[in-house]
């Protein structure tokens, strides 16, 4: 709360009072709503004191974050960054048991397919369909029905996926 604020709480708390001293109950209640009153006066001075120390500190931080992203401008950017690996195609295995429906994790009942006519590929970290697709020479849409994939978004790097085979190397289209 600001200053302000505190200011108006105070005095529409105090208000009753100010009223009830006007019409001069008594002396003993006069007395009592005096205390009141000084004792919510010295409350409002020490409200006022801990948002002047909080200001400070938030002053303080302020400073303290232009100083480091200072820093972080004027520290040279690495010339080369860390090599990222990317995910090659993996052989599809053939199950175990020729009854049980392949794995895949991360994707819900993956439609069955012929080993011959599809790859595996293991998602990694940042890649998407779009560049998976592009890798193979599919399209978004077959590696989503392959994999009964229904939102994209919800890739994970890790992630083992289909890939049908491409019968014929579609082009990349040039941006």
């Amino acid at each position: 709360m600001d200053a302000k604020r505190i200011y108006q709480i105070v005095l529409v708390t105090l208000l009753p009072f100010s009223t009830a001293l006007a019409q001069d109950k008594g002396a003993e209640a006069t007395k009592s709503e005096a205390l009141t009153l000084k004792a919510q006066m010295v409350e409002f001075e020490n409200l006022k004191a801990e948002i002047k120390a909080q200001g400070d500190k938030i002053d303080r931080l302020t400073q303290e974050v232009a100083k480091l992203s200072e820093a972080l401008k004027q520290k040279p950017e690495q010339k080369s960054a860390p090599p990222v690996a990317r995910a090659e195609p993996v052989p599809t295995a053939t199950p175990a048991t020729p009854n049980a429906p392949a794995t895949t994790a991360g994707v819900d009942n993956p439609a069955p397919a012929d080993a011959g006519n599809t790859k595996t590929h293991i998602v990694a970290k940042g890649e998407t369909l779009t560049q998976i697709s592009k890798q193979y020479g599919v399209t978004v849409e077959e590696i989503e029905q392959l994999n009964k994939i229904g939102d994209a978004k919800k890739l994970q790097a890790g992630q083992t996926i289909k890939i049908p085979v491409s019968q014929s190397p579609s082009p990349s289209p040039s941006p």
